[in-house]
């Protein structure tokens, strides 16, 4: 089959200062909300001038939803390259282990894709979902259909919803695995690699064509 088309890198073709800018703005808004931010401060942050903020950027919201674009891009695992389609199953794990390794080594990046998740409250939602996370999830989406496709995974299930479900195992674990760890029973927790081997299995386990033929997947990433 086909290769699926890599997604775009939402810094490409970005110049050298904008990118700065960028980079600048990243880390404060990961620090702080964005109302808690100004112009100013990116472009102190940036060693630039407020106009040359402005020159890159027309907006404080374009600058904050291309902020959004590259943590998004930074904490979504192998989902930025592109999959041959050959093995939907190898595809799906590579998302699913990159992801969580992906998250735990870009923390600033994660916190701020969740804070604007859950505290969004200003009419960004709808721009969150169709400029920041729609490729992705589309792109993920894909994938659970092309295992349906290949007679590897049961057509009689939503493919979005398993695709749903794998990011929010991830995003659950980002979130607590921190406490879950000090559980007499949370092992589980205390490794990452370990976390994503068996809730992957499981996740599979209840899609599969035939869940007697246990899987077999490669856990090197």
């Amino acid at each position: 089959m086909a290769k699926a088309s890599q997604i775009s890198s939402p810094t490409h073709g970005l110049s050298d200062g904008a990118r700065v800018i960028l980079d600048a703005a990243k880390q404060l808004f990961a620090e702080k909300s964005f109302d808690a931010v100004s112009i100013n401060q990116i472009a102190k942050r940036a060693a630039v001038s407020k106009a040359n903020v402005f020159h890159h950027f027309v907006s404080k919201d374009e600058l904050y939803l291309a902020v959004l674009k590259a943590a998004c891009e930074e904490t979504v695992g192998s989902l930025v390259e592109a999959h041959s389609n050959d093995n939907a199953g190898q595809d799906l794990w590579a998302f699913f282990s990159s992801q969580l390794a992906a998250m735990l080594e870009n923390r600033a990046s994660a916190r701020l894709i969740l804070r604007e998740v859950m505290e969004s409250n200003d009419g960004r939602e709808q721009t969150l979902a169709e400029q920041v996370f729609a490729e992705y999830f589309s792109r993920l989406v894909g994938m659970v259909s092309e295992g349906q496709a290949q007679k590897l995974l049961r057509k009689d299930f939503d493919p979005a919803l398993l695709a749903y479900l794998m990011f929010g195992a991830n995003v659950f674990f980002f979130e607590n695995h921190n406490v879950t760890a000090h559980l007499a029973e949370g092992g589980f927790a205390r490794s990452p690699d370990r976390y994503s081997r068996d809730v992957f299995r499981l996740l599979l386990q209840g899609t599969l064509v035939d869940p007697e033929s246990d899987f077999e997947f490669k856990t090197e990433t």
